[in-house]
């Protein structure tokens, strides 16, 4: 009775304590709901206006001229790889069956006289806006095999139109036939790469600017004209041996007098004739639009395929580096995430910069710098890798390439300005390329009449590859650069001198270009759009780019650190009490919505104050930060309080049932044998069940949606099935396990799901989309030239096999969640089984609130809390290490919760024994009865 009644008194002492907090918090409750709705309000308006006015009016300003043409793609003969080439020497299906995948075309136009009789060779293959390819009606007739005629172009139709005398083989039967080919006048060849989901149609743009047909725009050379010249090879040339090397010197000076004018006000080329005469031949690479970015496999295999296609560009036209009339070698145009599959075939195969094919390499909007919707860790280690490299015995090869980086500017919406900077332009190392330097789209030379429209902030992702103005001084640069390689002027020289045709000082000053720095120029536009927008309008203008997106992940994740391990602890403190009523918990989520945006707004700014930023991060905006912030706060709190909260109690009522109160002794109470138990069961769920539906799934998605034909049943199709099953699993585990509707699973417990469940999403989607297209026998036969190329060796960062890749994955991702949710398992299915009744409850409660976390682990919490949020706007390969470290943090307080939870369950099992004795001793009928 004594203890009932020491129960009863401190269980009106913590009401009391509780009614008086409540009274004295309500005033601050109201005051600090009231401005983190009225702070979330603000944000959301600023978003949604961004989204709906402010973004579509400034990223897709018509600020360029549209570029024409009659576009019709020739498909070629690709030649095999080398180990294909080696290994199949009598079997030419490998080859066939690479080709179905990705393909090398080449542009021509339909006025073009040149190609007009290969288009009855290609037949149907030929790619126009009739095919199905580019004219959706067409889809379904195009899709009818019997349709299909025509074939691929090989080296004895003579698709590069080499004069007759260079034509080679000609005892060959069908290079007799096409050996008189009607118009063999070459241009100078320039290759299209396309970016991530990019089509190989972004190359008709570039090729009409070859062609000369660019537009109904004042041009200095007729249609007509353009066609007579390309009929007879008068009037036209492709840049190579137009001038005699001989009779001008090599120096840089000497060549610049020489080929611009003398006049200091413009820096125009002084040959303006020979300069209209100029044609390109644009050959262009379709890799089925598929994103790059999102593994670092893709990557690989995009890279490998081009250099087989420059390896049949130079095979059929005959381009070597003694070659005189060839010496300019290939011109590489590459757009977005494009430039970086360049990047990589340099660094793979030298042999591409040793033979002189490769000279110059112009990239448009191309992250050079990282890419920053990449979340595939393997991608990361390519970019880290190469932009790190730096080998004194690749000077001299790499010195005679020449990179030119164009950014597309603000206007840019899908690759910010900072991140297009190529790394040899601020430091001394090498990746492949010599010389290189990034120019901002702005500040191009253009037409005076057709400026960039508006301010002059740029252009968008798209426009930059059909923008005329901009292209116009792009072929302009290309010929320039063809006329110096043949001078014999290296790398550095041929920079300069694109530097003097691209910019011209009507248009901005040519010293101030020279003499700043390319990062210092992208801070000058910035604070221009401030001052013309204004800052309210400048941050929706930022809050409505795209490549927001993963740093906003990236801040939910934050946000549920920052929450479960700084503000839940600090309301607990400052109320004294748990933070179960409803009043500390809208003080709880009211501060979080406050106080998480300033500190990272304090950590943004400290970033830039001590220029340790990267990026897009050195320039953005704070308000724009806090209201991404303050969004990814909002997110959190609104799924672990809201959405996990709501299931959770509508599963409560509706599918949990009464049970009697049970009773047993704390011996039965095993938490090792029990998690053990249940892993077995959860393995042969997986086995029995999961496997099965994730094979049917799969095969659904491949055969009904996407229409593939080719689901493979091997081994190789197996393993991806399983890795497929088992992060599908932890995903929807997470997903269930948060909105659970159990005693244990608080809100703590949710927020640290959360972190779990956003970073796997993030560390295994890319790898998924890998895994899935292993189950098709095209995803296989990739994997074949993928394995072949790491086989041989290569030195592209820390890149492993398919096998190794998943384990690693699961060893280090999946199984660690897995742990933790078999945990989170087990201490719940312990606590059901240790339930006394309800006169224990509060004790049971009490034990709980009173566990206190070790020191060590709150020490290394707090290290990965700060960690991650320091480098919350800045993509890292490292991000993935969240997982393993906070799912061993979980685990271990889970049984250390447990452990504490137990010695409560037996200690309020001895106080209820020793409750009923007593009270039976002292009530009158026990005496009775014993008298």
């Amino acid at each position: 009775m004594v203890w009932r009644h020491k129960d009863i008194y401190n269980s009106e002492q913590s009401h009391t304590m509780a009614k008086s907090t409540a009274n004295r918090f309500s005033a601050t409750t109201i005051i600090g709901i009231l401005i983190a709705a009225v702070s979330c309000i603000i944000s959301i308006i600023l978003l949604i206006w961004g989204l709906v006015h402010e973004g579509p009016t400034f990223y897709n300003g018509q600020e360029c001229r549209m570029t024409y043409s009659h576009f019709q793609f020739l498909p070629l003969r690709v030649l095999p790889s080398s180990s294909t080439r080696i290994s199949n020497t009598d079997d030419k299906q490998p080859q066939e069956q690479v080709e179905e995948r990705y393909r090398l075309l080449k542009f021509t136009d339909k006025r073009d006289p040149r190609h007009e009789h290969f288009y009855p060779i290609s037949g149907s293959l030929v790619e126009n806006y009739e095919s199905a390819s580019h004219n959706p009606n067409n889809k379904r007739r195009s899709s009818n095999s019997n349709d299909e005629t025509g074939r691929l172009l090989d080296f004895t139709d003579n698709w590069c139109l080499l004069p007759h005398d260079m034509i080679e083989n000609s005892n060959s039967n069908t290079n007799n036939k096409w050996k008189k080919v009607p118009h063999p006048h070459r241009g100078h060849p320039v290759l299209y790469v396309p970016g991530h989901w990019g089509s190989f149609s972004q190359a008709r743009s570039i090729g009409a600017h070859g062609t000369r047909w660019v537009g109904p725009y004042k041009k200095s050379i007729s249609d007509r004209e353009s066609y007579n010249s390309l009929l007879s090879g008068r009037g036209m040339h492709n840049g190579h041996d137009v001038y005699n090397t001989t009779a001008h010197s090599t120096t840089l000076d000497e060549f610049m007098k020489w080929w611009f004018t003398s006049s200091s006000s413009t820096s125009k080329i002084r040959d303006q004739k020979t300069l209209d005469e100029f044609v390109m031949d644009v050959y262009t690479l379709d890799f089925n639009e598929q994103g790059g970015a999102l593994h670092a496999s893709i990557l690989l295999h995009q890279a490998e395929y081009f250099t087989r296609a420059i390896e049949t560009i130079v095979t059929g036209c005959q381009i070597s580096k003694d070659n005189t009339n060839n010496s300019g070698g290939i011109t590489i145009v590459a757009h977005s995430i494009g430039a970086w599959v360049v990047r990589i075939a340099l660094k793979m195969h030298p042999h591409l910069i040793e033979n002189g094919w490769i000279r110059n390499v112009i990239t448009l909007a191309s992250p050079l710098g990282s890419i920053p919707y990449a979340v595939d860790t393997g991608v990361h280690d390519i970019v880290k890798h190469i932009n790190d490299f730096d080998d004194d015995n690749n000077d001299k090869v790499s010195s005679d390439v020449t990179m030119i980086s164009i950014s597309g500017d603000l206007r840019d919406e899908m690759i910010p300005p900072e991140v297009c900077q190529a790394p040899s332009d601020s430091t001394n190392q090498h990746d492949g390329v010599g010389s290189s330097n990034t120019f901002l789209a702005t500040h191009i030379k253009q037409n005076k009449d057709n400026l960039v429209a508006g301010d002059k902030f740029g252009m968008d992702h798209r426009a930059i590859v059909w923008c005329y103005d901009l292209l116009t001084v792009v072929r302009e640069v290309i010929f320039s650069l063809v006329v110096a390689t043949d001078h014999g002027l290296d790398s550095t020289e041929r920079l300069k001198i694109a530097h003097k045709v691209m910019y011209e000082e009507d248009v901005f000053n040519s010293d101030q270009v020279v003499n700043n720095r390319y990062q210092d120029l992208v801070t000058k536009q910035h604070a221009h759009l401030l001052r013309i927008k204004g800052y309210a309008r400048t941050v929706s203008i930022q809050l409505s780019a795209p490549y927001n997106l993963n740093s906003l992940l990236k801040l939910c994740i934050v946000a549920a650190l920052l929450h479960t391990f700084v503000m839940v602890p600090l309301i607990q403190y400052l109320c004294k009490e748990s933070t179960d009523t409803i009043s500390e918990k809208l003080i709880s989520m009211a501060t979080s919505l406050l106080v998480i945006p300033a500190m990272l707004v304090i950590m943004t700014l400290i970033r830039q104050l001590i220029q340790v930023c990267n990026g897009y991060e050195c320039n953005i905006l704070l308000g724009t930060v806090y209201i991404l912030a303050q969004l990814a706060t909002l997110i959190h709190l609104l799924i672990v309080y809201g959405i996990c909260t709501i299931v959770a109690s509508t599963c409560r009522m509706c599918f949990t049932k009464q049970k009697g109160t049970t009773k047993t002794s704390s011996t039965q109470l095993s938490f090792r044998k029990t998690f053990v138990q249940l892993c077995s069961r959860l393995l042969l769920i997986l086995e029995l069940a999961a496997l099965p539906l994730t094979m049917v799934i799969c095969y659904i998605i491949n055969t009904i949606i996407l229409g593939n034909n080719d689901t493979a049943w091997n081994m190789t199709a197996m393993i991806s099935y399983g890795f497929i099953r088992l992060v599908l699993f932890n995903i929807l585990k997470l997903a269930i396990t948060a909105c659970k509707p159990s005693s244990v699973i608080t809100e703590q417990y949710r927020s640290e799901l959360l972190v779990l469940l956003l970073s796997l999403l993030k560390a295994t989607f890319g790898k998924v989309l890998y895994a899935f297209s292993l189950t098709t026998k095209y995803g296989q036969r990739d994997l074949e030239s993928y394995d072949n190329f790491l086989a041989v060796g290569s030195n592209i960062g820390m890149i492993r096999g398919h096998l190794n890749e998943m384990l690693g994955c699961v060893l280090t991702l999946l199984l660690p969640i897995t742990a933790t949710l078999m945990a989170i398992r087990t201490y719940e299915t312990m606590s059901s089984r240790a339930d006394t009744g309800n006169r224990s409850i509060d004790i049971l409660n009490n034990a709980k609130l009173r566990y206190k976390e070790p020191k060590v682990i709150t020490i290394v919490r707090a290290c990965l809390t700060c960690w991650f949020t320091w480098n919350v706007l800045t993509n890292l390969s490292l991000d993935n290490l969240i997982i393993p470290i906070y799912s061993s943090i979980m685990i271990v307080t889970t049984y250390l919760r447990w452990l504490f939870y137990s010695n409560g369950v037996t200690s309020a099992c001895s106080a209820i024994i020793d409750n009923d004795l007593s009270f039976q001793c002292e009530s009158p009928k026990y005496h009775d009865k014993n008298k």
